[in-house]
């Protein structure tokens, strides 16, 4: 299990691991469990880099360095998924095309469109929001994607980096990814509202998932990530919302 999470933590982050990581499909799977955990540890970095910034006076500051080191932290992996998944569902083409706009590499105005309004969200965001809410966005965008991946099969006729990943969200999983999230809130400030942000963060995962589903007909590697980026833009608004 230790040497799955290190593989995910090399598959997902730009942390250094300190050794090489022997991939195993086994392992990967097993670790799979632990994906949630994943996020707070990229949470955690995000949380010391906001108390090093947390007596600025000029929040934008924060909210900037935040935004560019959550970018540097996950290498962008879920922000290139988003910008592909953006570009094929909404181009308004169907079947085997939708597939070929999203491999392709050349980046088309609703995916720039979508990667403004996420960079934007998170500057917004970690401008304004408290310690914990920064430390739980990448937390529960994990956690969504392993509740919107449930009883999902993979699209793609070829197999490709997320065909393990979705095809292995059994329902036990998905119950050890809620627990860890559920820890997290219970042991954190201001847990009323992360509940609350969390919770509607969860569904409208899920109803996202449905809709991607709706239209290719399961889940890819890149629509993991534009569900695990939109549902963080859920939280955070709802986050600042109910704080008010």
């Amino acid at each position: 299990m230790a040497s799955g999470f290190l593989t995910l933590i090399s598959f997902f982050t730009r942390i250094p691991v300190g050794r090489k990581i022997m991939y195993s499909e086994e392992n990967f799977k097993k670790s799979l469990s632990l994906y949630t955990l994943m996020g707070a540890v990229i949470g955690l970095i995000l949380a010391l880099i906001y108390m090093v910034f947390a007596n600025i006076r000029i929040t934008f500051v924060r909210g900037l360095v935040l935004t560019m080191a959550y970018v540097a932290v996950t290498g962008g992996i879920h922000l290139d998924g988003a910008t592909d998944t953006s570009d094929g569902l909404f181009s308004g083409r169907t079947g085997d095309r939708v597939f070929e706009i999203m491999s392709d590499s050349h980046i088309g105005a609703f995916g720039v469109i979508c990667l403004v309004m996420i960079l934007l969200s998170q500057f917004v965001f970690f401008s304004y929001a408290d310690m914990s809410a920064c430390m739980m966005m990448p937390v529960v965008g994990r956690a969504s994607l392993t509740a919107s991946c449930y009883n999902k099969k993979y699209a793609k006729k070829t197999k490709g980096m997320g065909t393990l990943f979705v095809e292995s969200m059994t329902l036990q999983v998905v119950a050890a990814n809620m627990a860890i999230l559920a820890a997290l809130i219970i042991v954190l400030p201001n847990s009323a509202v992360l509940a609350a942000a969390c919770f509607a963060s969860l569904v409208s995962a899920v109803f996202i998932s449905g809709w991607v589903e709706g239209r290719i007909g399961g889940m890819t590697g890149d629509t993991c990530g534009f569900v695990t980026e939109m549902t963080q833009i859920i939280f955070m608004i709802l986050v600042l919302f109910l704080k008010g």
